[in-house]
């Protein structure tokens, strides 16, 4: 994502950038930068500062509070340290700091102490339409293991219901481009693309010539195994925070966004049938 908006301020901003990364692995243009440990002094003036830290799954060096948390503690903490630049802080839609999910109990707390203080603007995307999305890969993996089961993959029930509502990137990049140089009258922006879309539609997406037919099974069965075992022993194939993160709704009105880009957000049909593709 990060790179994502990159791209869009350099094409369509003068701006110089200062490319910062928490990972030492990260792209040769990234400077590795610890917000706790780092002299900020050595940024020098910065007129915004997007925050893009994020993650979907914790580890042994990576919890949800920490990186979401934290990291913004640590932002404000410093800001008048780096000129006090306007804050554009990247969340999560139906970020809450209610919420019973780690994942978006942490964004949501992240968001309220963000906007508690002056210029700032919280933007709270969908899922992003990009290859690398972690549902992306998780529908490519299910459809897979379908082929092995006649197009009758297993799902929990309940799951076919959900409903989503991703974004492309540029209706996110072009969101943060405005914010760098504009006022906005509302500073939490939910940002999702055009279409509403349950995971059954997904499916349908994907059918090529052959129709999927998904069997339910309760999800009783299915939970207890993700979080005992699944989640401990192979949390990179799915983990507990995201398995929850499966039933739940995801969707909002894109007005607001419209009005901040000054056009309609996209479609991402086309996407998810190019990656769907059988």
């Amino acid at each position: 994502m990060g790179r994502i908006i990159t791209q869009r301020l350099q094409a369509e901003t003068g701006f110089e950038l200062i490319l910062l990364s928490r990972k030492s692995q990260a792209d040769k243009n990234f400077i590795q930068f610890n917000t706790e440990h780092n002299d900020w002094k050595k940024l020098g003036k910065v007129d915004v500062l997007i925050n893009c830290v994020g993650i979907i799954h914790e580890s042994r060096d990576d919890e949800f509070y920490k990186v979401h948390v934290e990291v913004v503690k640590s932002i404000l903490a410093n800001r008048n340290r780096i000129g006090n630049p306007r804050i554009i802080h990247i969340s999560a839609l139906g970020a809450n700091s209610t919420h019973p999910i780690a994942f978006l109990k942490t964004k949501g707390e992240a968001d309220e102490l963000m906007i508690s203080n002056p210029d700032t603007y919280v933007l709270r995307p969908s899922i992003i339409c990009t290859s690398e999305n972690m549902l992306v890969q998780k529908f490519k993996w299910l459809l897979l293991m379908s082929k092995f089961l006649m197009n009758r993959p297993i799902v929990p029930k309940g799951f076919l219901k959900t409903r989503i509502q991703p974004v492309m990137p540029v209706d996110l990049a072009d969101a943060v481009c405005k914010l760098c140089t504009t006022d906005n009258e509302d500073r939490i922006i939910d940002v999702v693309g055009k279409d509403k879309m349950s995971f059954k539609e997904l499916f349908a997406l994907s059918d090529g010539s052959k129709k999927i037919i998904p069997i339910e099974i309760p999800k009783s069965l299915v939970e207890p195994v993700t979080r005992n075992f699944i989640s401990v022993w192979f949390p990179n194939l799915i983990n507990y925070d995201q398995f929850q993160l499966l039933f739940n709704d995801n969707v909002a009105e894109p007005d607001t966004l419209e009005l901040l880009i000054q056009r309609e957000v996209h479609s991402t049909l086309s996407f998810w049938k190019k990656e769907l593709k059988n």
